[in-house]
C-alpha cells in the first residue's frame, strides 16, 4: 500500500497558465486513449524517448494505490474530558427545551371581547365560565392551566365563575379594584370615576388599595372602588338594576337627570344632551328601553315641561 505521496504542486502556489499547445497535446491524448479503449495502439506506444518512462512510472504508481489510501481518515477521538463537557451542555439545553416548553403551555394568550352601542354579548370560556357584556364593554382574558385573568377595559360585565378541581382563583382588575374568586356570580361596572361589584352568589374578595384591607363580600352585598382605590362597603347588591340590563332595560329610582342621561347614552347610537347645565339636577324615575333613546327624551321632556328638539346627531332637551 502507498503511505505517502509527493505533490506535484505545494499547497497555496498559484496554477501557471496552459499553454494553448499543451491544450492540443492533452486533446490528441485523450483521444489516443479512447482509440486504445477501442482497440488501437496505446499512445505512447512505440516512443522510447523519457515520456514513455514518465508514463509508466506514473501507471504503475497508481496501480499500487489500494482502496484505503482514497479514504479520508477518521477524525481523532475527542479526550475523556471533552465528552465529558459534551455531555454535560447537551443536557443543559434539553434541559432548557424542556422548562421552555413547559412555561409556554402555561401562558395564556389575551383574548378581546367588546360590544358596541346598544350591543350584548355572551361568551363561554375555555374553562367553563361565562361571562356576559352590557354595551360599551371591552374585556381582555388570559385563560390558561396556570392562571384565569380578566381585565374590564370598560362597561360592565357579569361573570358566572366555574370552580376549578384545583381551585384555580379567577381575578378580575378593573380600574383601581382587584375581585378575586374561585366560583360564584357577580356583576361588574366600571366608569370614569369608580368601579361596583355587586354580588349575586357566593363570596368574593375585592382589593383597592395596596395598603388598604380587603372587602369579603357575601352574597347580596356590593362594594365601591374609587379611582384612588378607597373602598366603600356595606351597601346592598343592586340586584334589580343587574337583572334590567340583562334584559334591555335601564332602571331610574330618584336619579340625577345628569346620571340618568349619561345611563341611556351607553347604549345610544344618537345621544341626549341637555342645554343648560342645571337641567342635571332634575330627578326621573322609570323603566326604560335601552335602546329606545327618543322614548326617553320624550318622557323626560313631559315629565319636566322641557323642549326636545332633535337634529341630525342628537336629542337637544333645554328650558321652555
Amino acid at each position: 500500500m502507498v503511505r505517502a505521496v509527493t505533490p506535484l504542486r505545494r499547497p497555496g502556489s498559484a496554477v501557471p497558465p496552459i499553454a494553448e499547445a499543451d491544450l492540443d497535446a492533452a486533446a490528441r491524448l485523450v483521444d489516443a486513449l479512447a482509440a486504445e479503449e477501442a482497440g488501437g495502439l496505446s499512445p505512447v506506444a512505440g516512443r522510447s524517448d523519457g515520456a514513455v518512462a514518465e508514463s509508466e512510472a506514473v501507471w504503475d504508481a497508481l496501480g499500487a494505490l489500494e482502496r484505503e489510501d482514497f479514504e479520508l481518515a477518521a477524525p481523532a477521538p475527542a479526550p475523556p474530558w471533552r465528552r465529558r463537557e459534551i455531555q454535560i451542555g447537551g443536557l443543559a439545553a434539553l434541559a432548557a427545551c424542556l422548562v421552555a416548553a413547559v412555561w409556554l403551555q402555561g401562558q395564556a394568550g389575551v383574548d378581546v371581547f367588546e360590544t358596541g352601542a346598544g350591543e350584548r354579548r355572551l361568551v363561554a370560556l375555555e374553562d367553563g365560565s361565562r361571562l356576559e357584556l352590557n354595551t360599551r364593554s371591552r374585556l381582555e382574558v388570559r385563560i390558561s392551566a396556570r392562571q384565569r385573568q380578566v381585565r374590564l377595559v370598560d362597561g360592565e360585565a357579569l361573570f358566572t365563575v366555574a370552580t376549578r378541581p384545583d381551585r384555580q382563583p379567577f381575578t378580575v382588575d378593573a380600574g383601581a379594584a382587584r375581585i378575586r374568586v374561585t366560583g360564584t356570580q357577580f356583576n361588574v361596572r366600571k366608569t370614569t370615576d369608580q368601579t361596583r361589584v355587586d354580588l349575586l352568589e357566593g363570596r368574593v374578595e375585592v382589593r383597592g388599595r395596596r395598603d388598604a384591607p380587603l372587602a369579603r363580600l357575601s352574597a347580596g352585598q356590593a362594594v365601591r372602588v374609587s379611582d384612588s382605590g378607597d373602598l366603600a362597603v356595606g351597601e346592598p347588591a343592586d340586584v334589580a338594576r343587574v337583572r334590567d340590563w340583562r334584559a334591555g332595560r335601564v332602571t331610574l329610582t330618584r336619579a340625577r337627570l345628569e346620571t340618568a342621561v349619561a345611563d341611556i347614552n351607553r347604549y345610544a347610537a344618537k345621544p341626549v344632551a341637555l342645554a343648560q347645565p342645571a337641567l342635571g339636577d332634575l330627578t326621573v324615575d322609570g323603566v326604560f328601553e335601552a335602546r329606545d333613546t327618543r322614548a326617553f327624551a320624550r318622557a323626560v321632556a313631559t315629565l319636566h315641561g322641557l323642549t326636545l328638539h332633535e337634529d341630525g346627531d342628537r336629542f337637544l332637551l333645554s328650558e321652555r
